[in-house]
């Protein structure tokens, strides 16, 4: 493959602490910020009590804040568009968010959008690419994307069918509060597909192209197996700290930038999975991801045969030659967790889905 150039940047402070919701407040200070803008997801942080506890960390320290709850899974640029006006008003020094992946991404958007006059969808759409941002605090309460740490924001446009990312080390948040109890109640459902989007992300860049000696490669298949090993715990035991730690944190590195470290990466599988929930939002993305990670072995079988069999080995410690053995295995590891196992149960037409896995195949 030969040297490529390469940059990387991850300014991120991570907090892996327990009380972090009681901690926040502090935390916002000690970083020298005083007025935020907070937004988080459905009624779940109020029901639980989180978001009573929050306040009082916040007001304790001397916090001013504005609030907006309602980011979707899946998050909608729709929600950006109505509330960017206020912010700007506002005036904010953090927009702080508490939720996953959908409120963390939409919360990197308003970061980017509150110095841009343009249509805030247009960094997804490759339209314009951002200059500047608002600092970003992150409170974790579900682990999958990796948002917490990446240089990724994704975001939806429902009106037209539109999903897409953009990568920039703008949309690295200034720290992220890791407190692997905020996702004890987390359900079996949204935990298998946090531990496929984890996946994923190691996944892919490890079929990226690699050199002859890789230290990422090894990187991303340790995290490969780690999700493999826990998987059975959390999900017959979900308030084992230690599995739900572990978890948290191979979401963090998995997306940060370490499991493509000093190579190149490409994400087909994402970007066909981006295509399937942007037409069907009420599709999770790491549901739709489960249906495409072992279908992209199979149908590049040839091409990366050896890598496959190298991920069966060290994550099945299957001891074989043959990448039908890893492809087999990784199946029946998919077919474990609390999934869907075919596109046609939630909806997606048999002709759609041929269509959806011819495009995984590798020009």
């Amino acid at each position: 493959m030969g040297v490529i150039d390469y940059y990387y940047s991850c300014p991120t402070k991570i907090y892996v602490i327990d009380k972090g919701i009681e901690r926040a407040g502090k935390i916002i200070r000690e970083n020298g910020f005083k007025r935020i803008f907070l937004i988080y997801g459905g009624q779940s942080l109020k029901k639980s009590g989180n978001y009573d506890l929050l306040i009082k960390s916040l007001k304790d320290e001397g916090i001013e804040y504005i609030e907006q709850g309602g980011v979707l899974a899946n998050p909608d640029i729709s929600f950006v568009k109505e509330n960017l006006e206020r912010v700007r008003e506002y005036k904010p020094d953090l927009i702080f968010a508490v939720g996953g992946g959908s409120v963390i991404d939409t919360a990197k958007n308003f970061c980017k959008a509150y110095y841009y006059d343009g249509n805030p969808l247009d960094f997804n759409m490759k339209k314009a690419v951002p200059t500047k941002s608002l600092p970003l605090g992150v409170i974790l309460t579900l682990s999958a994307a990796g948002s917490e740490m990446s240089n990724s924001c994704v975001m939806s446009d429902r009106t037209i069918n539109f999903k897409g990312g953009f990568g920039s080390d703008l949309n690295r948040p200034t720290f992220s509060i890791l407190d692997p109890k905020l996702t004890y109640s987390v359900s079996s459902f949204q935990t298998s597909c946090g531990l496929v989007d984890i996946i994923s992300h190691s996944f892919e860049r490890y079929f990226s192209p690699s050199n002859k000696y890789e230290l990422a490669d090894y990187l991303a298949l340790s995290i490969i197996k780690e999700c493999v090993e826990i998987s059975p715990v959390l999900l017959n035991s979900p308030k084992d700290y230690e599995a739900r730690r572990t978890m948290m944190l191979t979401s963090t590195v998995s997306h940060n930038g370490w499991t493509s470290f000093g190579k190149g990466y490409r994400m087909p599988c994402h970007a066909v999975e981006h295509k399937i929930s942007g037409k069907y939002p009420n599709i999770a993305h790491g549901l739709g991801l489960r249906f495409l990670l072992a279908e992209f072995m199979e149908v590049n079988k040839e091409e990366l045969s050896e890598k496959i069999v190298k991920l069966g080995n060290f994550c099945f410690n299957l001891n074989s030659t043959s990448p039908d053995k890893t492809i087999e295995s990784f199946r029946k590891y998919l077919d474990s967790l609390a999934l869907p196992k075919t596109m046609e149960e939630v909806g997606i037409d048999p002709k759609e889905k041929i269509e959806f896995i011819k495009q995984l195949k590798l020009k």
